[in-house]
This record gives structure tokens, sequence and C-alpha cells, in this order.
């Protein structure tokens, strides 16, 4: 592993070395170190040649939602940065992979270590609710790993801000994974991303995902969990369960008892009902199949067709490994603060 190049952040200076950890419609991720420290991250290195003005503007809505966040299960933003090419965002290095790679290759998960992942996962976005931030876009290839074999959620690209609980109509995140109200345009609350951790419940004890929408579950798996499954599942956003309530179904306490977990129910601010629905408005639109930055491949990382996402095993973001790339001109780059 040699070194490319030296980036100036707003903290310190970044060693970027030629490991590619991931790489996308935004650009690549590179491993990088801070020069004063053996302290790693994953560097999100992002072209603006082919950005739109739009796009810059949901980049830096990304960065400012994940830079107030920390939590133990969510990705953390050490610095976020940009000169006249690129923009920079330095995220904590999680060298476990990815759930979805991780699970291709081992094959689905038993019922005890699936509730040990998904109860750190639901509480990572119990986390952002509390926040007034739906992440929408959650599903196993943003979900990390660690070496202590722990989650940490990941992308907030497609996050947005809640006002008054709600957020509006916008076609975003993965198709795999959107409930129905973001297919149909409706207005969007926190139960948008229950549906989520429920399609990724079934995929981590299933390998695959539900078919031409019905939720068939496979022999031998409790009771308890199907019904947890089919509640967040439910059509109707009102019938989803709260985070709390997830936190606090039977499937999750039986498990937690056999694994001396502590599960963390505070109240989220998803006391309201939704029954009656909200008034269309005209919808946002954005691409269903990904990023509002897949765009941006004008970079020297690569290009759409060699990326992993589109290969069976090299959806996650970070923990793709021995992906040949472009060489960056070595050099030392004078950069700004990305506000």
């Amino acid at each position: 592993m040699s070194q490319q190049f030296q980036v100036k952040g707003t903290k310190s200076t970044y060693i970027i070395f030629d490991k590619v950890l991931g790489k996308g419609a935004y650009g690549v991720v590179l491993l990088a170190q801070d020069i004063n420290s053996v302290n790693q991250f994953a560097a999100k290195i992002i072209s603006k040649k082919s950005l739109s003005q739009t796009d810059i503007i949901n980049l830096r809505n990304e960065i400012n939602i994940q830079s107030k966040l920390q939590h133990p299960n969510i990705v953390s933003m050490v610095d976020a940065f940009e000169d006249k090419n690129y923009l920079y965002m330095l995220l904590e290095y999680c060298n476990g992979g990815c759930l979805f790679t991780n699970i291709q290759l081992s094959g689905p998960l038993r019922e005890e270590k699936a509730q040990k992942y998904f109860v750190q996962i639901v509480q990572a976005v119990q986390y952002l609710h509390q926040k007034n931030v739906l992440h929408r876009d959650i599903k196993l290839s943003n979900l990390l790993l660690t070496k202590e074999d722990q989650i940490k959620l990941a992308d907030f690209t497609w996050s947005t801000s809640l006002q008054m609980g709600y957020a509006s109509p916008q076609i975003c995140g993965t198709l795999e994974y959107m409930p129905p109200e973001v297919t149909k345009n409706g207005f969007q609350n926190e139960k948008l991303d229950i549906w989520s951790l429920g399609i990724v419940l079934y995929e981590m004890l299933h390998n695959d995902l539900p078919k031409n929408g019905k939720i068939i579950i496979k022999h031998g798996i409790s009771e308890e969990c199907k019904q947890l499954i089919k509640q967040m599942l439910e059509v109707e956003t009102y019938k989803r369960p709260s985070t709390q309530e997830v936190l606090s179904s039977s499937w999750v306490k039986k498990f937690s008892r056999n694994n001396g977990l502590t599960i963390n129910t505070c109240r989220s601010l998803s006391g309201f009902k939704d029954k009656l629905g909200s008034p269309q408005k005209t919808p946002q639109m954005g691409s269903p199949l990904g990023s509002p930055l897949r765009t941006a491949y004008g970079s020297p990382f690569g290009s759409p067709g060699a990326s992993p996402l589109n290969t069976p095993l090299g959806k996650c973001a970070f923990g793709q490994k021995n992906v040949e790339t472009e060489p960056v001109s070595k050099q030392r780059v004078n950069t700004q603060k990305l506000c």
C-alpha cells in the first residue's frame, strides 16, 4: 500500500493511500490516515466536475446532518472540506466490510445473530428519529462492521430533517427497500425507516429479498420474529411500530435475555398516529435506484461500469477491497472548509 497524496483538511492533514475501500456513483472511498497519528479513516472523495447545483445542495445537506450525529452505531464524520476539483468527507473507518457482503459470503444469519445486529441497527435509527432525522436508505450495504463485530449505519445521502413529524414527498433511496408511501409520492414520516428495517431483518434471515411484494418467511423462523417482520412491513404507516415498540417486542426481548443485552427503549418522537394522512404535494423527484450523485462519475477514480455497486458482492460503501482504479497524481492540495 503506497501513499498517493496528502490533503489538508480543517482539522489536520491527511495521507490518502491507494487502497480502495469502495467505489460508486459519487467517486471513490480510499483509505486515509492522519499525518500526525496512526488513526485511519475512510476518505470519500467526490469530483465536482459532473455535479449539478442540486447535487451540491444534497451533498451539503448530507454533511450537515452527519456531522451532528454521535452514536456508537452510526459512522462518525471526522472532517469535511473541498478544493477546486473535489469534495472530501473523512469518515470513521470500519474494516469489517458491510453486512451485505458478509451475508452473501456466509449465508443467512441465525435468529440470535440477526437479533444482535438488528438491535444495534434499530438503536441507531431510534437516535436519528429522536433528532428528527430520516435516513431513507437503510439497507444491508449501508450497514458496516467494525473489527469488534459492531454495526455502524452509514451513507446519509438521502437523509432529511423532519418538519412537524413529516418530510415532503420524494422518490429516494433504494427501490427494493422503499415503502409504498415513497413509490406513491406520499408524505413521509419515521415509519418509512421502519419499513426498511423490516426488509433488512427479512434479508438477514433469508439472504434474499421478498418477491413480488409477498412476505413468505421460511420454515424454522420463530413466530415472534415472523410477527415483528409483518408488523414492520404493514402497508399502512400508522400500523407499523415505532423504534421503541420494535425494541420492546417479544422477539427482541427473547434473545436479549439470552445475550445479556441492555436495550435502550427511550421514547421516540412517533407518538402520533397518521391514519388520516396529509394532503399530497408535488413530489421532488430523484433517482429511485441510488444516490442523487449517481451521475458524478467525472473523476479520476474509475467509471460506472467498474463500480463494485454493479457487482453481486460489491454493494458496500466502504468495505470493498482490491478494486482497480486509475492513479491520482501525487500532490499536496490546499483546501477549504465545506459548510
